[in-house]
């Protein structure tokens, strides 16, 4: 999926530092909140990335291992669908297809979920009364940098680690960037 098929807006980014790791260019964890996303006809109210073992290999590549995802979903935003509000739905993931029931006795009207980007797979999906959430996974990210991303990069490691404190358990917290 090209970069123009994802449109997102970043409201916040959790990363849980350590004084060591940071000296060695690796956080523990990061944690980047989303709204308004969209992805080919998709909308979505809200989405989750959690990336783990996060560091910078040479030559200028981030990676991650594992990467996880959530992403909210109205029924209201499954594109080409007409709900009827009282009657009660059933969602199920099958592969990469969302199986959407009005009734237990009415056959399932099938979407077919885009795929995300840097190679998330979809592993599973959780009913609300007026959402879902689909969940997905990558074992790995690997996302080369130019050099201007990677000065950037370590700039905002730089400035982060200038606002926490020294020992190994530290976090941070940015809203609104």
């Amino acid at each position: 999926m090209g970069a123009h098929d994802l449109h997102l807006t970043v409201v916040g980014l959790d990363a849980r530092l350590g004084a060591l790791g940071l000296a060695l260019g690796q956080l523990d964890d990061v944690r980047i909140e989303l709204e308004n996303v969209r992805w080919s006809r998709w909308r979505a109210r809200r989405a989750t990335v959690v990336c783990r073992d996060v560091h910078v290999n040479p030559p200028a590549t981030l990676v991650t291992s594992p990467v996880e995802f959530r992403v909210e979903v109205n029924f209201s935003d499954i594109p080409e669908y007409q709900r009827v509000s009282w009657l009660p739905l059933t969602v199920q993931l099958v592969g990469s297809e969302l199986h959407v029931k009005l009734h237990r006795w009415l056959p399932a009207r099938v979407f077919a979920v885009p795929e995300l980007p840097r190679g998330i797979e979809l592993t599973g999906v959780e009913q609300f009364d007026d959402h879902f959430v689909l969940t997905g996974a990558a074992p790995v990210l690997r996302e080369r940098l130019t050099l201007g991303q990677l000065a950037e990069v370590l700039k905002r490691l730089a400035s982060i680690q200038s606002r926490t404190r020294s020992d190994t358990t530290s976090g941070i917290s940015i809203w609104g960037t």
